[in-house]
């Protein structure tokens, strides 16, 4: 049985009014919040108060900056705030992460929390609270994305692999976007992407951006409305 021409040219129009909305929104500006520690606040490149939700506009930052314009130069009208905090943990970055999601009501918001508590093995306490990030993030309707930790040799002992193995497999059992930083920047961490071994420099936190930008895209891929039903519908026979 075929369906009326009618039904499905409404259909179609219904389909076609949701992409073009879509596009719509695209131009709209998107508030992106970076949420962690010294790793996103910058250090030493940060001016102003730690976590403060400040923009490239009026604080250097770390990531946010380049962030920014290449989400810009994709066609978003993105603003990326700054929510680093240095020395900040899981348990502090989740203590204060209602008010901060509350606030500046974002569309997106980048995690890459906990390296501080690797130093003690708490590994599994960084996962839980990353977890429950997630969770308090979907539930104002925001779209959450994990960042793998950078490298760190000061400190071999936070063992930085075995924590990132962790939070991938989070985001799989919770189905989000990552952001592999690790990946993209150990193979010249020392010689290019750091000056003192622990914190990113101005070239980490471009490649950084870079990796945030299609962790985003990911993101948006995984987040799309499901279609199938409608175009299943416009093509049946």
């Amino acid at each position: 049985m075929h369906t009326p021409l009618p039904t499905r040219l409404l259909l179609f129009l219904a389909l076609l009014a949701g992409l073009l909305l879509a596009g719509n929104l695209r131009a709209e500006q998107v508030v992106v919040n970076a949420f962690g520690d010294s790793l996103t606040s910058g250090y030493p490149y940060w001016s102003g108060m730690d976590g403060n939700g400040c923009v490239p506009s009026s604080c250097n930052g770390g990531y946010e900056p380049p962030l920014q314009t290449m989400l810009r130069a994709g066609g978003r009208e993105a603003v990326v705030q700054n929510w680093g905090r240095r020395g900040d943990t899981s348990s502090s970055g989740l203590a204060r992460l209602d008010a901060v999601l509350a606030e500046s009501k974002p569309r997106y918001i980048l995690l890459m929390e906990g390296t501080n508590e690797l130093y003690w093995g708490r590994h599994a306490t960084v996962r839980d609270n990353l977890g429950k990030m997630i969770d308090k993030a979907r539930a104002r309707g925001v779209i959450p994305i994990l960042g793998t930790f950078t490298p760190d040799l000061r400190y071999p002992q936070k063992d930085i692999s075995r924590a990132n193995a962790l939070l991938k497999e989070l985001a799989l059992k919770k189905k989000v976007a990552v952001a592999d930083h690790y990946s993209a920047v150990i193979d010249n961490w020392r010689s290019l992407c750091t000056s003192d071994t622990m914190h990113p420099n101005r070239e980490g936190y471009a490649i950084m951006a870079r990796v945030w930008a299609e962790a985003i895209q990911t993101a948006d891929r995984m987040n799309a409305p499901d279609l199938t039903p409608i175009l299943m519908l416009l093509l049946d026979e």
